[in-house]
């Protein structure tokens, strides 16, 4: 018995001693790897919830009851090791004009208007950390991993094709290259199968986005909807011609150029029309580098250069670069993202260190234990799931 107290005696201090701190950075991640350091609060919202307004959009009781679900169903699948867990949930508002922001800042925070009704949760994990006063473990700064569990979620898995969008209509490209036919980069496509990620979801529409496409963090992305067909339709070539139309003398008043570069932008987007015209139906696809759009991209589109739809080098050779069909939300399910029955329901979470083994075992946590079926059929199966959510392995990995 003694040696047993001993060896777990001498266990505990040298873990102890094995935590380094570095100053104003926190601890070393890998000293406290093995660490179930857990979250700040665990919520059981006691209280039935309440209806609740941001702006214009309203959110009902049940759709905030939802998102504390996600919250609970978050913190039942996963305990943080070796980094500091925060939840909560939120919904998305209409952004509001901003003084201190520029017109073309302004402009395109007016396009946000145009998503759909969102709501969710997120867990943010802290990874650099430090001990306060009692000896807890709390963030010295705010760098984090996050995961989302969110209903109608499309600004933070998409590029915006601002140009052609407004506060009325969201045009975006989801940068999906495992449903691409060019497919990922070298680089890309042994991150986009991490610990079986590819393979493992095959029930559900899932991908890779690589670090600075949306965020500056790589994201791993799985979404549900009703017979994992989601309500988005294809742009035309010509309904991306008729939206520039419209906006181009938006984008005058928003990002002017000169009164001549304003009538070369006119001819060269008639020249590309009658380029187009025998294309008019066609599917408009764009390289990502293409999705943001400028007035002034259309004063330099002179005849002979490459245009938005082009995808050649300098030889007239077929590019090797993936493009992606611009999208927008069909109008019926816009409308229907309102109501309590959620669209689609998207999951993600970023891999911002995925050599850190905090973050591979968030990764691991989430594929192993979050009960992706369940959720699916909570929200998408013909029959109302009654009993209660389970994780599908232990949070803490016993």
């Amino acid at each position: 018995m003694k040696e047993i107290f001993l060896l777990s005696f001498l266990t505990i201090a040298m873990t102890t001693q094995a935590q380094v701190y570095r100053e104003r950075i926190g601890f070393d991640l890998e000293s406290i790897a093995e660490i179930n350091i857990g979250w700040i609060k665990i919520h059981d919202h006691p209280i039935p919830p309440t209806q609740k307004t941001l702006g214009t959009r309203v959110y009902s009781a049940k759709q905030i009851g939802y998102s504390q679900q996600f919250v609970e169903w978050m913190q039942q699948s996963y305990v943080p090791k070796g980094c500091l867990g925060s939840a909560a949930y939120y919904q998305n508002a209409i952004p509001k004009f901003s003084g201190t922001n520029s017109r073309l800042g302004n402009a395109i925070d007016e396009h946000l208007g145009a998503l759909p009704h969102m709501y969710g949760a997120f867990s943010k994990m802290y990874m650099f950390l430090k001990k306060d006063e009692n000896g807890k473990f709390v963030p010295q700064n705010n760098f984090a991993a996050n995961w989302h569990i969110e209903v109608n979620q499309l600004q933070w898995i998409s590029k915006p094709v601002s140009f052609i969008s407004s506060a009325d209509e969201y045009y975006f490209v989801i940068p999906d290259f495992s449903g691409n036919s060019k497919g990922y980069s070298y680089d890309d496509k042994a991150a986009s199968n991490l610990v079986g990620f590819d393979k493992y979801f095959k029930a559900y529409k899932h991908f890779y986005i690589p670090p600075k496409i949306v965020r500056d963090d790589q994201q791993y992305v799985v979404i549900m909807s009703k017979d994992n067909e989601l309500p988005f339709e294809k742009v035309t070539v010509g309904e991306f011609f008729t939206q520039v139309e419209k906006q181009l003398s938006v984008w005058q008043k928003i990002d002017p150029v000169s009164a001549e570069n304003y009538l070369l932008a006119q001819k060269s987007l008639a020249r590309l029309k009658e380029k187009y015209k025998l294309k008019w139906n066609d599917i408009a696809e764009i390289k990502l580098s293409n999705s943001q759009i400028s007035l002034q991209d259309f004063v330099n589109a002179k005849e002979g250069d490459t245009d938005i739809f082009d995808n050649r080098n300098i030889y007239g050779k077929e590019e090797t670069i993936p493009t992606f069909s611009i999208l927008k939300v069909k109008k019926k399910a816009l409308a229907l993202c309102k109501t309590d029955q959620p669209q689609w329901l998207v999951i993600r979470w970023t891999m911002g260190m995925p050599n850190a083994s905090f973050n591979k075992y968030l990764h691991e946590s989430i594929m192993n234990n979050f009960n992706f079926d369940y959720v699916y059929n909570y929200f998408f199966g013909k029959n109302k799931v009654a009993e209660v959510y389970k994780p599908l392995g232990s949070p803490t990995g016993n």
